[in-house]
């Protein structure tokens, strides 16, 4: 009997401890530094992606996110205990997972669509592997594309790609704005490609059909997959987006009050850009390429504001309602750091969106740059963007924009 009644308050002690010293390694524990690889889960597919933990001195560590070149910096992740939420700021999304010090478990949420997706992440590993033994195709830079090529809703784009070794990067530019960077590999007869921005998780798989030809398909999202062919074509360009919209130049003013509608009556006051050069954009809070526009024409004004110029940001949201609108506005313009003047337009849609401009029935795509002279009027559409991902187009952009704007200064 005396044993036995020292055995059980030894064993309480010792459960005891053991329970002490699991939550202090729970709650100051933290991911592995080094390169990670996860999977965003879809419906039917599965979509890879890249990150880099980098320890700080801090208890939560630099989160940055691998796309090719891109490389996107989170660094106010929160960690309780074992699990953690990483904010894809500016996107409202956000990553909430359960991890160990080698592996996390958890969901890629898009609030603003009330969606979420299933996500694993482990520590090392590749993007891609590689299955097959035979030599890898060269993939050349330019491609002609086209999109569902079997549907009324066919569209084109141009493909551009650099690979070395079995490693390929690149991306692929439409009439709706460029894919962003893309990272992967040229296995065999196929090519395997995926990027992850924040806001959006997509995957490029195709096959060699032809000594110029191949054919595979694009995934956007869990239920959005769309099928493509393409060839090599060292000349495919697409309509140049400063003339996707024909108007008459001089002859049109927008609708301010429509271009504010989310804001309230008399959110905007015309009279404040008289004289000026003003830049209308059309864009959204959920959109990488709306993004990547702001992140220009923020860089941008803060050179140029004491030219005469104006920019007014009229944003369209998906779920939308006014107050959930206003408070991404607000959110928006603390994380991008938004000198110019923020409205907000309405519902996301491409027809809404255009009714603030009375020479066009939709707008072809978000982010849309309207361009009026000092006198009012719309005298340039410029209807999707090449971001900083397209190289040369992105640079073609800087120059055509920068000479319209000195043109109309100088009016």
């Amino acid at each position: 009997m005396k044993k036995h009644s020292f055995y059980i308050p030894t064993m309480k002690l010792l459960i005891t401890i053991l329970l002490v010293l699991s939550i202090a390694y729970v709650e100051g524990q933290t991911l592995k530094p080094g390169k990670w690889t996860g999977e965003i889960s879809y419906s039917k597919h599965k979509v890879p992606f890249q990150f880099e933990v980098v320890p700080t001195g801090e208890a939560v560590p630099e989160i940055i996110f691998i796309n090719g070149r891109e490389r996107r910096s989170v660094k106010n992740a929160t960690i309780k205990g074992d699990s953690i939420l990483i904010p894809l700021d500016p996107f409202d999304v956000t990553i909430k997972a359960k991890f160990g010090a080698m592996s996390l478990t958890g969901s890629y949420v898009k609030h603003y669509r009330h969606a979420s997706m299933p996500l694993v992440a482990k520590f090392g590993g590749v993007r891609f592997a590689k299955k097959s033994t035979r030599p890898s195709p060269r993939i050349e830079e330019k491609w002609k594309m086209t999109f569902s090529p079997d549907s009324p809703s066919m569209s084109e784009g141009v493909g551009l790609f650099k690979q070395i070794g079995d490693q390929v990067t690149g991306t692929v530019i439409s009439e709706t704005s460029d894919y962003r960077y893309f990272e992967g590999i040229s296995d065999g007869d196929s090519m395997k490609l995926s990027s992850f921005d924040g806001a959006h998780a997509f995957l490029i798989r195709g096959k060699k059909t032809g000594p110029k030809k191949w054919e595979g398909e694009i995934v956007f999202d869990r239920n959005y997959v769309e099928s493509w062919v393409a060839e090599y074509d060292p000349k495919a360009e697409l309509v140049d987006p400063f003339e996707m919209v024909k108007i008459d130049e001089g002859t049109h003013k927008p609708y301010y009050d429509l271009l504010g509608a989310g804001s309230g009556k008399d959110s905007i006051d015309p009279s404040k850009y008289e004289g000026k050069v003003l830049l209308v954009q059309l864009f959204g809070t959920w959109c990488p390429n709306s993004h990547d526009q702001t992140e220009y024409l923020v860089n941008w004004y803060n050179k140029n504001s004491d030219r005469g110029v104006a920019i007014l940001a009229s944003s369209y949201e998906a779920n939308y309602s006014q107050e959930y609108g206003l408070k991404r506005l607000s959110q928006y313009r603390e994380a991008n750091n938004i000198p110019y003047d923020l409205v907000l337009g309405g519902r996301l849609s491409k027809t809404g969106a255009a009714m603030s401009l009375p020479f066009t029935e939709r707008i072809q795509a978000f982010p849309t740059l309207v361009i009026l002279d000092k006198k009012g009027y719309v005298r340039y559409v410029h209807s999707y963007f090449n971001g900083p991902a397209t190289g040369d187009y992105y640079k073609a952009f800087d120059e055509r924009f920068n000479q319209i704007i000195d043109e109309l200064l100088a009016e």
